[in-house]
C-alpha cells in the first residue's frame, strides 16, 4: 500500500521535472493527503530542495495546512533566492497567524532590511496586537521607506497604543507619511481620531477629501457625534464631508442635524445633506426636502428629486410632473427617470408629453420608460417619433413599437422604412415585419408591401 508520505513524494518529483501541473494544482492534490503525515516532509522540502517549484509549492501548503510547526522554516524562507517563493511563505504565516508572531517580532530588529520588511508587514496583516509596543519603539530608527510601513501595520493591528504616533504623522508628518498616517487612523477605529481628520481635512481641502471621507467611515458610529458637531462649524468642506459621511453612515442620531443642514447657505452642503437625508427611509422626511424643490441651484434640484423619490414614493409625482417643465435638462431628465421608477397608469400621459422635450435624452428616456409600461394608450405619441430627428430616439421607438406588438404601427413603419434614412430604415423595416407576424397570427388582414427605397437616402417625411 502507497503511504501518504510516498504520494507526496511522487507529486514533489513531477514538479522538479518541470511538469505541465501548475502550483496550485499541486498543492490541491497535496491537500487531498492526510495532513499528520505530510506536515514535516513538506516542511523539510521547503528547507532544502534546490527546486523553486518544490519550494513554492510546500510554502503555499503548509499555509493551507495551518501548519504552527513550519513557522521557523517559513520564516526563513523570507530570505529565499525566488522572490515568488518569498511571496508564498509570507501568504502562509499570515494564514497561519499567531503562531507566527513570535518569530517574526525576532526580525523586528533584524539587520537584514528585507526581512524586517517582511516581519513588519506580516505582523500587520495578522494583526498581531503584541507587536505594536516593538514597532512604536523600532519607528524613530527606520528608514523612511520602513517607518511608512510600521504606520501601514499599527493602522492594520489596531493598537490604541499607535493614537498618538498616528495623530502627530497625520497633522504634522511629513508629506510622504501624511497619507498612510490618516488611512491608518481609520483603521485604528477610534474616535478620538475624528477631530484631528476634520482638522487636516480644513487645512488641506480636496486634496485629502477622500481620503479622509473613507477613514471617517471606517471609524464607523462612534464618530458621529463629532461629525454631527461638525455640520455647525464655519469650514465649508469639513459640513460638506460630516454630511456625506453621515449620510453613508444611516445613523438617526444626525437626522435632526442634517435636516437643518438643508438650510445651510452654501449649495453644496444642502446637496450633501440631501443626499444623505436620501438615506433614511422616512416619509417625515418628505417635507422638509420638498422645500427645496425650486432651489436656486440645479445641482440641489436634481439631488433633491432623487431624494424626493427615495424617501415619499407615490408622493413625489407631482414633483416631478411639474419637473418635467423645468429649464434645465438634467432636472427634466430626472424626473422622466424618478417617473419611470415609480410606474402607475397615471404617468403615461406626462411620459407621453416628454416625448416632445427640446432634448433628445429627454425623448430618449421618456421612450424607454413607456416601453416598459407597455401602455397601448402610448401607441400614437411613440408613432410619431418615428420620424424624430434624433437617430437613437427613432431607434428607441421602433423597438417600443414593436415591444407593444399593436398591428396598428405597421403603415407608420412601413412609411419610414421606405424613407431610406440608414440609421433606421432597416430596423423599421424588420419590426414592421414582426408586427405583420403578429396581426397574422391574431386573424388582422395588413397587406404586406415591400418599402420603396426613397430616391434621396437622407429624406424624412
Amino acid at each position: 500500500m502507497v503511504t501518504a508520505r510516498q504520494q507526496l513524494q511522487r507529486i514533489l518529483k513531477r514538479l522538479e521535472g518541470r511538469s505541465e501541473v501548475t502550483p496550485d494544482e499541486g498543492v490541491k492534490q497535496i491537500l487531498a493527503l492526510p495532513a499528520e503525515e505530510i506536515t514535516e516532509p513538506l516542511t523539510e522540502a521547503l528547507a532544502k530542495s534546490p527546486h523553486y517549484l518544490v519550494r513554492l509549492v510546500a510554502a503555499m501548503a503548509l499555509g493551507e495546512l495551518k501548519a504552527a510547526t513550519a513557522v521557523p522554516t517559513l520564516v526563513a524562507t523570507l530570505s529565499d533566492s525566488s522572490l515568488t517563493v518569498q511571496r508564498a511563505a509570507a501568504k502562509s504565516l499570515t494564514q497561519i497567524g499567531k503562531p507566527s508572531v513570535p518569530e517574526l517580532l525576532k526580525l523586528v530588529d533584524s539587520e537584514d532590511l528585507s526581512m524586517r520588511r517582511w516581519a513588519i508587514q506580516i505582523l500587520g496583516h495578522i494583526g498581531a496586537r503584541e507587536a505594536a509596543p516593538a514597532l512604536l519603539n523600532r519607528f524613530p530608527k527606520e528608514v523612511p521607506e520602513m517607518q511608512r510601513l510600521i504606520l501601514e501595520a499599527l493602522g492594520e493591528i489596531g493598537s490604541v497604543r499607535a493614537y498618538k504616533l498616528l495623530t502627530e504623522q497625520a497633522s504634522s508628518g511629513s508629506q510622504e507619511f501624511h497619507r498612510t498616517a490618516i488611512e491608518a487612523l481609520g483603521k485604528l477605529k477610534d474616535p478620538r481620531g475624528v477631530p484631528v481628520l476634520l482638522e487636516v481635512l480644513a487645512r488641506d481641502g480636496t486634496e485629502m477629501r477622500k481620503l479622509i471621507r473613507d477613514s471617517l467611515l471606517s471609524i464607523g458610529k462612534p464618530a458621529v457625534p463629532a461629525l454631527v458637531k461638525a455640520l455647525k462649524t464655519d469650514n465649508l468642506t469639513i459640513r460638506q464631508v460630516a454630511a456625506e459621511v453621515l449620510g453613508s453612515m444611516g445613523d438617526r442620531r444626525a437626522l435632526k442635524e442634517l435636516v437643518s443642514a438643508l438650510k445651510d447657505p452654501d449649495p453644496f452642503v444642502r446637496q450633501s445633506a440631501i443626499t444623505a437625508l436620501s438615506q433614511f427611509p422616512s416619509k417625515s422626511l418628505f417635507e422638509p426636502l420638498q422645500n427645496l424643490f425650486r432651489d436656486p441651484s440645479q445641482e440641489v434640484r436634481f439631488q433633491v428629486l432623487k431624494a424626493l423619490v427615495k424617501v415619499g414614493r407615490e408622493k413625489a409625482k407631482p414633483f416631478l410632473i411639474n419637473a418635467l417643465d423645468d429649464s434645465d435638462w438634467l432636472i427634466r431628465l430626472t424626473a422622466v427617470q424618478g417617473l419611470a421608477e415609480l410606474g402607475g397608469d397615471d404617468i403615461v400621459e406626462p411620459l407621453c408629453r416628454a416625448l416632445q422635450d427640446k432634448e433628445w435624452s429627454v425623448r430618449y428616456h421618456a421612450i424607454q420608460a413607456l416601453k416598459q409600461m407597455g401602455s397601448l394608450q402610448a401607441l400614437l405619441p411613440l408613432m410619431r417619433c418615428l420620424f424624430d430627428p434624433h437617430p437613437q430616439v427613432a431607434l428607441g421607438a421602433i423597438q417600443a413599437l414593436e415591444s407593444l406588438g399593436d398591428p396598428r404601427a405597421i403603415d407608420a413603419l412601413r412609411r419610414l422604412a421606405s424613407a431610406g434614412i440608414k440609421e433606421v430604415s432597416s430596423a423599421a423595416y424588420r419590426a414592421a415585419r414582426a408586427l405583420q407576424e403578429i396581426a397574422q397570427q391574431k386573424g388582422i388582414r395588413v397587406p404586406l408591401r415591400r418599402p420603396v427605397k426613397s430616391s434621396v437616402s437622407t429624406a424624412r417625411p
